[in-house]
């Protein structure tokens, strides 16, 4: 009995953390339109890509995305206007040309 609700034990463990989000996943989450460039900046660090133009700007993140038991490198695209505020993110696989900093 006592090796049976071990078993038992062990496979709702393993089962329940494939269903945990990545840190990445979890940050990703709480970004919002109208945030600020300075609260990017804070939850997800410094960006590893910048592109701007006159309409705005793009700051770009590669985060590992999704659940812990299989992530996937994404490519987190944060787009701001040209107060700074967020007006639009997203995350994609492949990775569009952008200006390293």
């Amino acid at each position: 009995m006592k090796k049976m609700i071990i078993t038992l034990m062990a496979i709702m463990s393993i089962s329940l953390s494939s269903c945990i989000a990545t840190r990445d996943t979890v940050k990703i989450n709480q970004v919002e339109i109208g945030m600020t460039k300075n609260d990017i900046q804070h939850l997800l660090g410094k960006p590893q890509f910048k592109n701007a133009n006159e309409n705005g700007e793009e700051w770009g993140y590669r985060k590992m995305v999704g659940e812990i038991a299989g992530p996937e490198e994404m490519l987190f695209i944060v787009s701001f206007n040209g107060n700074g505020e967020v007006i639009a993110y997203n995350s994609v696989k492949e990775y569009p040309y952008f200006h390293r900093y």
